[in-house]
């Protein structure tokens, strides 16, 4: 048993030594760019959020005047809802087409699947919303976590990365670039430690070259630690600054008080 501990550890520090460092780079470019694909692709929800609770004020303001006054819950939110993705995405083709930009726009969305996304959006919507006439209000809150956490199209990316376990991990990278590091000096000190047990004290310069030599490797492990803990440092930041939850919360509450406004104005006595 022990044999086989043996043979495992020196493998792994034969390897991990010196390619635990381009490892933990690698992590972390990859990491940026699955962070700001899915930020904008979380982006790209909230906006649509964001559109409807603006144009659901806009309704209640009476500056639609091609609607005529809906009656029931279920009727407004579609027009409103419909209303949000032809503004926000059909007539804002048409318009890139007139300036020629429209191949950047389609590109996103063959990338992200963001139209479909909000169409998928607005079918849940209608769903939940279509028994809820009148009576007593429904939990919107419930209503609006639900046409959100069941989209496929802006729950993964691409259709296969799932956001949410995604986001789970990126949170804890940090953590894991200061092990790694940590992890990577003692691999490098490990390697480093035969050369001083087989070192003759009786031969002062070959003592002299081995000495060197460890502390040069010395100083190569301790490079792991600087790294992992920069890359912590760094993706601490990025999470700071591109947080995942506080904007789900934030689309999510304007969806809800939005749903909440339209349900006072149909129901109100």
């Amino acid at each position: 048993m022990s044999e086989i501990i043996n043979d495992i550890c020196t493998t792994l520090i034969a390897y991990g030594a010196d390619n635990l460092m381009p490892i933990l780079i690698f992590v972390f470019f990859i990491g940026v760019i699955l962070k700001i694909l899915m930020y904008y692709l979380l982006k790209s929800e909230y906006n649509f959020s964001s559109a409807f609770e603006t144009r659901t004020h806009r309704y209640l303001n009476k500056e639609y005047q091609d609607g005529k006054k809906y009656s029931k819950f279920h009727d407004v939110v579609g027009f409103i809802l419909n209303k949000t993705f032809q503004e926000s995405y059909i007539s804002r083709k048409k318009q890139f087409r007139k300036r020629k930009e429209d191949p950047k726009v389609a590109a996103l969305n063959k990338m992200f699947l963001i139209e479909v996304g909000a169409k998928s959006l607005i079918d849940d919507t209608l769903k939940q919303t279509k028994y809820h006439d009148t009576g007593k209000a429904p939990d919107f809150e419930s209503i609006s976590k639900f046409v959100f956490n069941s989209n496929p199209y802006f729950n993964k990316l691409w259709g296969f990365i799932p956001i949410g376990l995604t986001n789970n991990v990126f949170s804890r990278l940090p953590s894991l670039f200061i092990i790694g590091g940590i992890f990577g000096t003692f691999l490098g000190i490990s390697k480093g430690l035969p050369a001083l047990k087989a070192m003759d004290p009786g031969n002062i310069v070959a003592a002299q070259a081995t000495l060197e030599n460890f502390l040069e490797s010395m100083t190569f492990a301790m490079y792991s630690s600087v790294v992992g803990i920069f890359l912590s440092v760094c993706f601490t930041i990025m999470n700071a600054f591109m947080s995942f939850n506080s904007m789900y919360l934030n689309l999510v509450d304007r969806f809800k008080q939005s749903l909440e406004l339209l349900w006072k104005e149909t129901n109100a006595v």
